[in-house]
């Protein structure tokens, strides 16, 4: 079996680069996974995988098995996704391609778009078609959130809607664009694909290996990174109100479950897309209640959109001019669920509960919300 993975130094893909190691490794396949990266200032691709692979993080299995042992499935190639020209054609002959690299960024400033819409789309586009001719499959890892905003319950389906969706922003727009057209050339050359599409990713919830770890804290953990250091700078708190539709939530989802979807479904023949994500949204409400509680910062109030918001002080002013205006099309957007019944036939989802929910913004708190870049 042969795999192609980008973005294996990112959040997401590490943890597809460990399940695919732990599926060679378990099942005795003779495999390998081809890995495109690139340097890093001083650290070459190498020396970036090899640290994913020894790190205190890194899953025991893959761990104990050792770098030597575990090169003997991998094969890097050094270079940009942006500037990647085909040189390997004839390894990589027959492989599957998940394409898990990409850009998060939810900003909604214009001048953000055009990088956006590169580092998602053109370079998904570019990557296709240098890689189509030579693979058995192409596997895009895009975004729930590609759905736009939408109410109601919403299935897998994102392509054959009696709608136009409407995105929140760029990241959103760039992503289901890229779906879109990974499945429009995909149906026209007859080759298989599969769209795959997790929420708002959190830390580890599986099994008992470093519990809540992410290497980077996005989304609703930059909130609480905000206001947590926000805490210890200020001895008064100032007032913050928060722009929340209360019956709204926040679709989060473990990292590691995700991966483990991923690599329990890329061959399957009978799934074109599926939306990996929690059968239940974490309200919002009870959400920032939490957050807050636990960064220790207790000064705020929830309140409703309105037309003539004026900012009341200074850190409600850096807030909504930092994180809060890329964050406020989600804490005000209309509830929705997703039906998971295919996804809980995979694998059984994780419960976020308070508790858990609390857990991972703890782990956060404790680490100093200190990413790991690799």
């Amino acid at each position: 079996m042969k795999i192609i993975l980008t973005g294996a130094t990112g959040v997401l893909g590490s943890h597809i680069m460990y399940e695919i190691l732990e599926l060679f490794i378990n099942t005795k396949i003779d495999g390998k996974l081809f890995i495109i990266a690139r340097n890093k200032g001083k650290n070459s691709a190498l020396d970036r995988i090899n640290e994913l692979l020894s790190s205190s993080y890194t899953p025991k299995i893959i761990k104990d098995k050792g770098i030597a042992k575990l090169h003997e499935y991998i094969e890097i190639i050094d270079t940009d996704l942006a500037v990647i020209q085909d040189t390997f054609s004839s390894q990589i002959k027959g492989a599957y391609f998940i394409h898990s690299a990409g850009y998060v960024n939810l900003s909604t400033d214009e001048e953000q778009r055009e990088k956006i819409f590169d580092e998602n789309t053109k370079i998904t586009k570019s990557l296709f078609n240098i890689f189509h001719p030579f693979i058995k499959k192409f596997i895009y890892i895009s975004t729930a959130f590609s759905s736009g905003e939408r109410k109601g319950m919403i299935d897998n389906d994102f392509h054959n809607l009696d709608f136009i969706p409407e995105h929140r922003n760029a990241y959103e727009n760039a992503k289901f664009h890229s779906e879109n057209f990974v499945a429009t050339q995909c149906k026209s050359l007859g080759l298989p694909y599969q769209i795959l599409r997790p929420s708002v990713i959190g830390g580890k919830m599986l099994g008992k290996e470093s519990n809540y770890f992410i290497s980077k804290y996005m989304v609703f953990y930059l909130l609480a990174k905000f206001f947590h250091f926000t805490a210890q700078r200020k001895n008064e708190q100032e007032n913050v109100r928060f722009i929340i539709n209360e019956k709204t939530g926040l679709n989060i989802i473990p990292v590691d479950y995700v991966a483990k979807v991923i690599v329990n479904t890329f061959e399957r023949e009978d799934i074109q897309q599926l939306n990996i994500v929690n059968d239940k949204s974490f309200n919002i409400v009870k959400g920032l209640q939490l957050i807050m509680k636990e960064v220790g910062y207790t000064n705020f109030t929830l309140i409703q959109n309105s037309l003539d918001f004026t900012y009341k002080n200074t850190i409600e002013k850096l807030y909504y001019e930092s994180i809060g205006k890329h964050l406020k099309p989600y804490l005000v957007t209309e509830a929705n669920e997703y039906d998971t019944t295919l996804l809980n036939s995979i694998l059984e989802i994780p419960k976020l509960d308070q508790e858990a929910f609390t857990n991972m913004i703890r782990y956060a708190r404790l680490n100093n919300f200190k990413d790991i870049n690799v």
